[in-house]
């Protein structure tokens, strides 16, 4: 169920090794900013063409995971008319570095991160997304359906570099799982044993919220 790529760094040779990685990450922050340029163009003509939906059915819909935490979904986006059925669930989860426990920072977090859309919409293979908040943790999820694991896989590695100055450092961590429809995913029926590591992606049930984020 776990896929988190990391870098091993060879002890044997530190300092040409941290040179040359120091290297590779600018270069790979100079292309993970191309492509993310590129992206918010698409998605601009996306939303003009209308094939972006924002439905309200699972909004301040409850999610309960199985690490006992409860998270409330406070936005959606998916594309609309799209050909292909997606086959992997992605779920993202951060913390931010400088709100801390504010509810006016978080609110405002919330309202502007709408604009975020910009920077995933028109990658290869989006389908949806649930935007999550934990009030309690002030962690954050994102529930994608992807249409394959390798692009999958290639957005959440841009969004880890997207969102590293931005959240708290070893908060960002990301999971994908194959097979997994997303109404089976918010009732906790996965196909697959739950290892503890994963238990804060792995929702128990789903359930419609009493009440809901207003503002604050």
């Amino acid at each position: 169920m776990t896929f988190d790529p990391c870098f091993h760094v060879d002890q044997t040779a530190p300092s040409t090794i941290m040179s040359s990685y120091q290297g590779r990450t600018q270069k790979r922050v100079l292309s993970v900013l191309t492509i993310e340029i590129r992206c918010a163009i698409s998605t601009l003509a996306l939303i003009a063409r209308g094939k972006l939906a924002q439905p309200n059915d699972l909004v301040d819909s409850n999610i309960e995971f199985a690490d006992g935490s409860v998270s409330t979904i406070y936005r959606e986006t998916c594309m609309r008319g799209l050909e292909t059925a997606p086959h992997v669930m992605l779920a993202v989860r951060f913390r931010l570095r400088f709100i801390g426990s504010s509810r006016l920072g978080h609110a405002l977090f919330r309202f502007e991160s709408i604009f975020n859309t910009l920077l995933f919409a028109a990658h290869r293979g989006f389908h949806s997304k649930l935007w999550i908040t934990d009030r309690k943790t002030d962690y954050y999820r994102g529930i994608y359906e992807w249409e394959d694991e390798k692009s999958a896989i290639e957005y959440a590695e841009t969004l880890r570099i997207v969102l590293a100055p931005w959240v708290q450092r070893g908060s960002f961590a990301y999971r994908i799982m194959n097979g997994v429809s997303r109404p089976d995913f918010l009732e906790g029926r996965l196909p697959f044993p739950v290892h503890e590591d994963d238990r804060w992606c792995s929702p128990v049930r789903a359930s419609v919220d009493t009440h809901p984020l207003n503002g604050m």
